[in-house]
């Protein structure tokens, strides 16, 4: 059996050291994480898996950093015959399946996460492989293992939304329970204020209408009126002029 306390981030040790906030940025993260993925291959090829001891590697890091954890651990699973172990300890956080981007093999849980915070000491995680066997994966293998792992992925995520989409309608037949549904008696009464009302707003238009044809029709006459005295007062001179004509021509006889 072996162990590694391989080189961390030091962001389990942030309130002895608040430096490590300021010293390590993602690009260094992720070299370190490359660095502790090379040294966890190399400790499960030097463990003999037929040993008395049962081959068994421990890896552990003063880090809460996925990126330095469950990553590193998730790819030797997919390049190594190993397997996770329990760890026999009830203290602490399940390591993480899941987060963010990030998608990792679900025996990841066996794992442990330890925070400051939660249990007042530093932050830090641990894993137990067991070495099955001393052959490594070939890329098949590796890469099957990868398609196993985004198949779960879409059977989780399709569980996910069956169980949002089970939820919605529960609540939905949780809230007509609650206002007990509505009869036909009662869908009728709703229904006629409605009716009601559409009623209203059409004899208003149609008073409203009524009273446009009114102002028009009045208009009309009244222009009609006005047409009738232009021409009345127009006609009034060439009456008075023929009836002039016609003393004219009395007189003359």
């Amino acid at each position: 059996s072996s162990g590694i306390n391989a080189e961390y981030g030091g962001s389990g040790v942030v309130s002895k050291d608040p430096s490590v906030k300021q010293s390590k940025d993602e690009a260094e993260i992720l070299k370190i994480a490359e660095m502790q993925k090379k040294l966890l291959l190399a400790a499960i090829d030097s463990t003999d898996h037929t040993s008395k001891t049962g081959g068994y590697i421990v890896y552990s890091t003063c880090s809460v950093l996925v990126q330095e954890n469950e990553w590193v651990v998730d790819y030797a699973l997919k390049r190594r015959h190993v397997k996770l172990e329990p760890l026999g300890v009830d203290v602490g956080k399940n390591g993480f399946t899941r987060i963010n981007k990030y998608r990792f093999d679900k025996s990841m849980s066996l794992t442990k996460r330890y925070y400051p915070h939660t249990h007042n000491m530093d932050g830090f995680f641990v894993a137990k492989l067991k070495k099955l066997s001393s052959a490594v994966k070939t890329v098949k293998e590796t890469e099957k293992s990868q398609t196993s792992d985004g198949e779960e992925e879409e059977e989780e995520e399709e569980m996910e939304e069956e169980n949002v989409a089970e939820e919605v309608e529960d609540n939905g037949e949780e809230m007509e329970e609650e206002s007990g549904g509505l009869t036909d008696s009662d869908k009728e009464e709703e229904t006629v204020p409605v009716v009601k009302k559409e009623k209203v707003v059409s004899e208003e238009s149609a008073q409203s209408s009524s009273k446009r044809t009114k102002v028009k029709k009045g208009k009309q006459s009244k222009k009609g009126k006005e047409e009738k005295s232009v021409e009345t007062s127009s006609e009034q001179p060439e009456k008075a002029k023929l009836k002039k004509k016609k003393k004219k021509g009395g007189s003359s006889t």
